[in-house]
């Protein structure tokens, strides 16, 4: 992430209470290779098993209340960075996994009402995260999210917290 605009279509998720265990089933913790990983992202969500298999890349994902809750699992993270998901906006995230993926360099922006905010999958959207603001190109709306922490921001630009810290003199 270089900029302070991020443009993308939309896949949504329209399901609350997403566990780590339906976006990377624990039978597969042994995968630890991104492109390993990718295939089996929601392969355990019902409805949404072929999430991992199609191509996200470059696409914002739109989840409900909740995502992510559950245990600390990377590659519930690390399998949307090998999609190149540009965001994830949700009403809310599980406070562990918010913090593993802004640690990995994945965006989740909380936007509560994003849900009931008029968007179809494909649409196209653009994020202002100076402004805290989602803009919906195709029909002409706009809503506000929560802002985000510019520490937040400065993660996300250096592509990860590890690599935040290697570009970070002393």
């Amino acid at each position: 992430m270089s900029e302070e605009k991020i443009n993308g279509q939309v896949k949504i998720i329209r399901v609350d209470d997403i566990d780590t265990d339906q976006i990377f089933h624990q039978s597969l913790l042994t995968i630890h290779d991104p492109e390993e990983i990718k295939p089996h992202i929601f392969g355990n969500l019902p409805g949404h098993q072929s999430f991992g298999k199609e191509n996200n890349e470059n696409k914002i994902v739109i989840v409900g209340k909740n995502f992510g809750k559950g245990s600390t699992r990377q590659q519930a993270v690390t399998g949307f960075l090998a999609h190149k998901i540009k965001a994830i906006i949700g009403e809310s995230f599980g406070p562990i996994y918010y913090s593993n993926a802004v640690n990995a360099g994945l965006l989740l922006i909380e936007a509560p009402g994003i849900l009931e905010f008029k968007i179809d999958d494909n649409d196209t959207l653009e994020i202002d995260l100076s402004n805290a603001m989602i803009s919906n190109e195709n029909k002409g709306t706009a809503m506000k999210c929560k802002s985000i922490p510019k520490p937040v921001i400065d993660i996300m630009k250096a592509g990860g917290l590890l690599e935040l810290g290697e570009k970070t003199e002393f």
